[in-house]
């Protein structure tokens, strides 16, 4: 029997968050083509900080009912009868980032020599490591880990565990991975089963984990970001490094801003961009770091003589 697509143009920063959406919805599946992805001959590209998400049901109806229930404005089409739980998995393939090499579970590749391998099956949560902004992520902590090994690492939002699990194949000691998505969480356990690695995996936010950690990453979305930043800036440790991704260009100052406000400093020489996707670095203050900037502050009014 035929399917149904139901696609539609989203704000970029939006898209992940509408397929979640839409698969709550009863979709059959849902993907998410931005421009960072050249799309299929044929297929349209969306403008400029804008997404297609198309997401496939098995009627024309329960499509309709889907786009009036989140109120969007979209095509609906036929499509050929396939099995959309599997289909997306043609256009993945292994590949490597940094020196972390990323193979999907159902194909088999040798890793290059040196190279940390990460098995992975995302399922329905978000990181199959394509992304751009995962790619930065991975860059990064390939970097800081390879200088720091043994670091406790907390990944905010850990979707299918992918950063978590490079984190601890690459030396991370403890890691811990939060989702506020209990499939996602569940996605994230069982790639961790696939790798042999034990990781802290919890259906919390990042203020509720015990601890302080040398190095956070958060690769989530810009509103989320801010929102979250009391929190994720209070479980860095002293001198720790903090990375933020998910953030498009333009968003950078109104990031950046909230972690500033808790007291952290910018690590501009660990920043990085790939197309319009940008990745921050900040840094806590070591303990004489802040005794010296407590030193500097105004002093308090002098009491009269």
């Amino acid at each position: 029997m035929p399917s149904y697509a139901l696609t539609v143009d989203v704000p970029e920063i939006d898209a992940d968050d509408v397929a979640a959406l839409l698969l709550d919805r009863g979709a059959l599946g849902a993907e998410v083509r931005d421009g960072s992805i050249k799309p299929m001959p044929g297929v349209s590209l969306p403008a400029p900080g804008r997404a297609h998400v198309s997401a496939f049901f098995a009627a024309r109806g329960e499509a309709e009912e889907a786009a009036t229930a989140l109120g969007v404005a979209g095509s609906i089409a036929e499509v050929a009868d396939q099995d959309w739980g599997e289909s997306w998995k043609k256009g993945l393939a292994p590949f490597s980032v940094g020196r972390v090499f990323i193979r999907p579970s159902w194909i088999a590749a040798a890793p290059p020599p040196g190279a940390v391998e990460v098995v992975l099956d995302p399922g329905m949560a978000f990181g199959t490591g394509t992304h751009p902004t995962t790619a930065l992520c991975l860059e990064a902590l390939c970097e800081l880990l390879g200088g720091a090994p043994g670091a406790d690492v907390l990944d905010v939002g850990t979707g299918s565990g992918l950063l978590a699990i490079a984190a601890k194949k690459l030396g991370a000691d403890r890691v811990v991975g939060t989702e506020n998505d209990p499939v996602a969480l569940r996605v994230a356990e069982e790639n961790a089963g696939r790798n042999g690695v034990a990781l802290e995996l919890r259906l919390e936010e990042p203020d509720a984990v015990t601890g302080h950690f040398p190095v956070v990453v958060a690769n989530i979305v810009a509103n989320t970001l801010v929102a979250l930043a009391p929190g994720i800036a209070a479980r860095l440790a002293r001198g720790g490094t903090l990375f933020l991704a998910g953030i498009l260009a333009g968003q950078e100052d109104e990031v950046r801003s909230a972690y500033l406000a808790t007291g952290l400093i910018a690590d501009r020489d660990r920043e990085r961009s790939k197309g319009e996707w940008r990745l921050l670095a900040l840094r806590a203050l070591t303990p004489t770091e802040s005794a010296a900037r407590r030193a500097m502050s105004p002093s308090r009014k002098a009491s009269p003589r």
